[in-house]
């Protein structure tokens, strides 16, 4: 697709629902779910791609289950290149072969299938732009190329909506949600750009929400926002004042361990119960980021670390009333 093409694409795109709800009631379910749980689940060569394949599924929805989880949220990828489900528009657009960076399997399509009987939903992740760590990709996209986010612009914008609406339409329904990293004003991501995203998500899935990170904080971004992504590093002191803010669903999203992907435990469960507790009773979400397991001789392929688990069945009990 040609430069005026490309952008004409972006025009028509933004011309019909890319703008939020406010109060979006499509966000009842999520309101309602309380807590749900987040894994960076990121292959960073040809070896873990190949593991893609073998994520025991079954195994982790049990876990959620037992976690009390209403819902999850897997990464398609972030920087590395490589990603977790095929993608016919981004092979095309950056000259690959089936298979060499997007994985064979369709992780969330399996997930879905392994979640939905246990009434937990399933949500995805992704940046705002092509892998940073990918030179090839961020030249056939358009980008500057080095191992950062660059600056976008809307050109950029609609050959990424189309790789994101190919996702979108093939899950329909079974996707829930969306949360999209790297939105930061300082590469020049703006509400267009939300808003053309947003249509993309929603095009599969009209009633799908979705939120863009702007950094480390609970704010209400961009119009096209359904809820906040509300990345906080210390969230202990951080309790919403209501259900909304500007309009949007409360939100945070945070990591048990000592970091992102981390599998050890950095608060105490009875902490972490009486935060969540507070966000609950405001009416706020919280998601809680747990590591993956990638070492089959230590269990199951993306299976939760048993410390971790016990955090998150503390919270359950917590927010039940159990003992």
């Amino acid at each position: 697709m040609n430069r005026i093409a490309t952008t004409l694409l972006a025009v028509l795109l933004l011309s019909s629902h890319g703008q939020a709800e406010p109060n979006n009631p499509n966000t009842d379910w999520f309101k309602d779910a309380h807590y749900g749980v987040f894994m960076h689940f990121l292959p960073e060569n040809e070896k873990q791609l190949a593991q893609v394949r073998d994520l025991d599924v079954a195994f982790l929805a049990k876990q959620l289950e037992e976690a009390g989880a209403r819902y999850f949220v897997l990464t398609l990828g972030q920087n590395s290149g490589y990603l977790n489900a095929p993608n016919a528009a981004y092979d095309r657009r950056a000259g690959y072969r089936p298979g060499e960076k997007c994985s064979t399997r369709d992780l969330p399509l399996d997930l879905f299938h392994a979640l939905q009987p246990r009434g937990i939903k399933l949500m995805l992740y992704l940046p705002c732009q092509v892998p940073n760590e990918d030179a090839r990709a961020q030249g056939a996209f358009g980008l500057r190329q080095g191992k950062s986010d660059q600056p976008l612009n809307l050109e950029f914008a609609g050959k990424w909506a189309e790789v994101i609406q190919e996702w979108s339409d093939r899950y329909g329904d079974k996707v829930a949600g969306w949360w999209f990293d790297g939105g930061y004003e300082h590469i020049q991501f703006n509400d267009d750009i939300a808003q053309l995203y947003a249509r993309a998500v929603k095009h599969g899935n009209p009633k799908s929400i979705v939120t863009f990170n702007p950094g480390i904080k609970v704010t209400h971004y961009t119009e096209a926002e359904d809820y906040t992504a509300g990345e906080l590093n210390e969230p202990r002191s951080i309790i919403p004042n209501s259900r909304w803010l500007g309009g949007s669903q409360w939100h945070a999203l945070t990591y048990l361990g000592s970091n992102w992907s981390h599998r050890d435990t950095r608060y105490s469960s009875q902490e972490w119960a009486e935060w969540v507790k507070a966000v609950v009773a405001k009416q706020g979400v919280v998601t809680l980021d747990m590591g993956p397991n990638w070492n089959p001789i230590k269990g199951p392929i993306g299976s939760l670390a048993s410390e971790q688990l016990a955090q998150l069945k503390a919270v359950r009990a917590t927010l039940s009333g159990t003992p």
